[in-house]
């Protein structure tokens, strides 16, 4: 992985953490299996959006439930600014 992909799963990871009050989140966990829903999804969207500094569609999180898929989408998204 790179630098840069390491730091935003590292980030994505921690929000995740934060926001669903689990530890231990894997890059393949998915967010509706861990209890994540159209609330929860909103709050972690803001979340990542002030930590990131990125503007990212609600629905990102649904089209991309694991944190693997949702880092592999923000880059494509968001390279240029990460």
């Amino acid at each position: 992985m790179s630098e840069v992909r390491d730091r935003l799963a590292d980030t994505v990871t921690a929000v995740w953490t934060e926001v669903l009050g689990i530890d231990g989140i894997g890059p393949d966990d998915d967010f509706f299996d861990l209890g994540g829903d159209s609330l929860v999804a909103t709050r972690l969207t803001a979340a990542l959006e002030q930590r990131l500094g990125l503007a990212i569609d609600v629905l990102t999180v649904f089209d991309h439930p694991t944190i693997g898929e949702l880092v592999t989408e923000l880059e494509k998204a968001h390279g240029d600014r990460l």
